[in-house]
């Protein structure tokens, strides 16, 4: 994973919307420019920090808004179905169009929608977004996962039969609670702040905290309410409290 905790994505026009995928809800940088041109094809930027990430036809990935992203998916395309990895950061309420999608599903659809997102979420956290922070826990990575996140970094999603393992994996009472996703969708999101804040941090004593949490966050898999307090962090209410007892 790169410093900045978020990829940095070009900005050009859009393609017409059948050449577009969702791949996942993601951070990006706060005022990364919209890849969908405006009225006057001028760019609007994403000052919240966050954007859906769609890909076309080449396998590029481009960042949008909620409102550029369903105008180019078209009425009937799911946002429901897309992994979104910003669920547990406050200031994150994004659910419109959603809503509106899921709407239109049917019931087994939509649940198969749920499903294929939580699976495909719970694959990244483990063997790219968590996995890849520095000096994480070697086990964060899990090798039964391998052979899927393979498959899944060449065919750009997972077949029924991998949604069931991945889940299964999950909510299975071997699975340590600090694996589980909602945690690790935690760490990843409070590491995407620490670097956030490193990088805006000018003084060097205010440098090294934050630098001791990203190393404590990656070693304990988890950070105490002081600790998010004095980060100034936007977390989950509940973020990290099945560690606190």
């Amino acid at each position: 994973m790169p410093d900045s905790a978020v990829p940095a994505f070009p900005a050009e026009p859009a393609t017409p919307p059948a050449h577009w995928t969702a791949v996942r809800k993601d951070f990006v940088e706060p005022g990364t420019p919209c890849a969908r041109a405006g009225k006057g094809h001028r760019l609007h930027r994403l000052v919240a920090g966050h954007a859906y990430i769609l890909r076309d036809v080449d396998g590029n990935e481009r960042p949008f808004g909620p409102i550029c992203a369903r105008a180019l998916l078209g009425a009937s395309a799911g946002l429901a179905g897309v992994p979104d990895f910003t669920a547990r950061y406050t200031a994150s309420a994004d659910a419109g169009p959603e809503a509106a999608v899921s709407g239109r599903r049917t019931g087994d659809e939509a649940v198969a929608a749920q499903r294929l997102a939580a699976a495909t979420r719970y694959l990244l956290l483990r063997m790219e977004k968590v996995a890849s922070i520095p000096r994480i826990q070697p086990t964060v990575r899990y090798a039964a996962l391998e052979p899927i996140y393979a498959d899944y970094r060449r065919q750009g999603t997972l077949s029924p039969q991998q949604v069931r393992r991945v889940l299964a994996i999950e909510r299975s009472p071997a699975t340590p609670a600090a694996l589980k996703a909602m945690p690790l969708l935690d760490v990843y999101t409070a590491y995407v702040q620490l670097q956030r804040a490193l990088l805006g941090a000018d003084r060097l004593d205010r440098q090294r905290f934050l630098r001791g949490l990203i190393d404590w966050l990656a070693r304990h898999l988890m950070l105490t309410r002081a600790q998010i307090e004095a980060a100034g962090l936007a977390l989950h209410p509940r973020a990290f409290q099945g560690h606190w007892g």
